[in-house]
């Protein structure tokens, strides 16, 4: 019998809300499903289903963005040269083009500065800035990046420049000198909503700057609608929870990206999404990765371009490119993957934290491979490329219960590492590659003393159990309206208890892939019982054989080859019945 590392949390809605819901004429798995999620009134249904862009927040409660539209405003009026300082992620590029795109339809163009990977490294870099203080910038903008920034952000000032901060990253202890810092993780910021990504940060920006002009009576009018596109896809791609602001933005968003006027919005989806909808699941697994892969592999500036340019054959030129570089990322990540997973699973402490390093490992790729470590393990991964410079660069990611930011703050005693940062559950370190040993006991010992194992939640969330005559197509119609989904508005789940599962095949070149079928239990042979298609990762099914009798939790979705629509089933996690 395979062993069950989770279990299944099935909790039950209060039946007088699935009921008014019900009566007001929702269908009742999806009014189940709302109940479950806090939506117990009609209204607050509505409110969820369809979210008007009218309850959008005040953007002045976004501490220090009157000021910092002020600033804008009055160089706008003087003609004074901005920068837009960004970064090279789905996030940081769309926030650059968000700006760029409302600076061009203010009549106005700006510099827009988005720093390599490999030269300048993550966040905000010195000499770039006094290169670009010497081209006679006067004021900047620093999107998805400058935090934490106290040193370069000083040096600007001193020489006279503005500098506006637009971040959503963890604080340091103090904030740096810069002219503003917007960020709504600062303990005085009054904005209702701290999830924001940093193309959400640059949007409330935008209301606050739209606002200020008119006020001044100055600018042209600009329709907010026209820019809530690219806070969807850097929304998305950041997996910031979908609820609160951020589901606005990306309800609205997804609609705009589905019907898109930007060329290069246009070419990308065409060449990697086989369905007109755009969901936010197409927009994380098909439309986000191109775009990233630039940055990862090459250069940003491509896929910011793409965003960006209205010229369809140049959109569809840099589409290719970032394409060809896609494929790239997948070679690398593939090759990394590997052996990051081989160092791992013999790893000593490996129940509490994990830490890999390799000179081979392409840096563009790191991240991507912690994701998959930490997702095999269930425990705080990072995995590090070792630089012919001596240091050793990598992302981490965290499960839920385990602030990382905090953990490496917490550890950063005798200055362990040169610059680190991030979210809580996402990060990335710097640090010589002799310490990584170092680092890896530090952490896994932070890891043991504040999430000890038996504290760690490994719970499979059910949102309802239904039997395999209730699956169609009828109830991923319903389920859309749901979207976006995310962190905080997950797909929903289902169980499905006694089925069989049969005949499993895997697949794929390292046959990590498993396709297979579900059938309702009985005595008639397989042909003669309702199932479902299944396909899901093979850790998933290991130690299961065909025939088996399982309790399976399932995802249901839309499978379409050669143009005909099927109903499938992803599995989840699955026990023995």
């Amino acid at each position: 019998m395979p062993a069950i590392a989770a279990h299944f949390e099935h909790p039950e809605p209060d039946p007088a809300h699935v009921a008014a819901l019900v009566a007001a004429g929702i269908a009742p798995l999806l009014a189940r499903i709302l109940a479950l999620r806090g939506m117990h009134t009609p209204h607050q249904a509505q409110q969820f289903l369809q979210p008007p862009l009218a309850d959008l927040p005040d953007p002045t409660l976004l501490t220090g963005v009157t000021e910092a539209a002020r600033l804008i405003a009055d160089a706008l009026a003087s003609g004074a040269p901005i920068c837009v300082y960004g970064d090279y992620d789905v996030d940081g590029i769309s926030a650059a083009a968000l700006l760029d795109d409302l600076f061009r339809r203010l009549g106005h163009t700006v510099r827009v500065f988005l720093p390599d990977r490999f030269r300048d490294g993550y966040g905000l870099h010195h000499d770039r800035l006094q290169e670009l203080c010497d081209a006679g910038i006067a004021l900047f903008i620093s999107v998805d990046c400058g935090t934490t920034s106290h040193r370069e952000i000083q040096a600007v000032r001193d020489r006279g420049r503005e500098f506006i901060v637009c971040d959503h990253h963890a604080l340091a202890a103090t904030l740096p000198n810069a002219s503003v810092v917007l960020n709504p993780q600062r303990p005085d910021c009054t904005y209702p909503d701290k999830s924001l990504s940093a193309v959400g940060v640059a949007l409330v920006l935008a209301q606050a700057l739209r606002r200020e002009l008119h006020t001044r009576g100055t600018g042209k009018p600009v329709e907010l609608k026209s820019l809530i596109e690219l806070a969807a896809l850097g929304t998305i791609a950041d997996m910031a929870p979908m609820h609160g602001v951020n589901r606005i933005l990306c309800w609205h968003g997804l609609r705009l990206l589905g019907k898109s006027a930007r060329p290069g919005v246009q070419t990308l989806a065409a060449r990697n999404t086989k369905i007109a909808a755009i969901s936010a699941d197409r927009v994380g697994f098909h439309l986000a990765p191109p775009i990233n892969a630039a940055g990862r592999m090459a250069d940003p500036q491509t896929a910011f371009e793409l965003l960006t340019t209205q010229d369809p054959a140049r959109a569809l030129e840099l589409a290719e490119r970032i394409d060809l570089e896609n494929n790239r990322r997948k070679d690398a990540q593939a090759l990394a993957q590997v052996a990051a997973l081989a160092q791992a699973r013999v790893q000593a402490g490996r129940e509490h934290a994990v830490v890999v390093a390799e000179a081979e490992w392409h840096q563009g790729v790191v991240g991507i491979v912690a994701n998959k470590v930490k997702d095999e393990l269930a425990v705080p991964a990072f995995v590090l490329a070792i630089c012919a410079d001596g240091l050793a660069r990598g992302s981490g990611r965290s499960i839920p219960g385990y602030d990382l930011v905090a953990g490496l703050r917490a550890i950063h005693n005798d200055s362990l590492f040169e610059r680190f940062g991030g979210h809580a559950m996402a990060a990335g370190v710097t640090l010589l590659a002799e310490r990584v040993d170092e680092f890896r006991a530090r952490l896994q010992a932070h890891v043991a003393a504040n999430l000890p194992v038996a504290q760690r939640d490994r719970a499979v969330r059910v949102d309802a159990e239904l039997q395999i005559a209730d699956l169609t197509l009828d109830i991923v119609d319903l389920l859309d309206q749901l979207e976006p989904c995310g962190k905080g508005n997950e797909r929903p789940q289902f169980l499905l208890r006694g089925v069989e599962f049969h005949r499993p095949t895997l697949l794929g070149k390292d046959r990590d892939w498993c396709r297979a079928t579900l059938l309702a239990p009985g005595p008639q042979p397989a042909w003669a019982r309702a199932g479902v298609g299944t396909f899901c990762a093979r850790t998933v099914v290991d130690g299961f054989a065909d025939r088996d009798s399982v309790d399976a939790v399932v995802r249901l979705e839309r499978n379409i080859h050669n143009g005909k629509v099927t109903l499938q089933a992803s599995i989840i996690a699955m026990q023995s019945a």
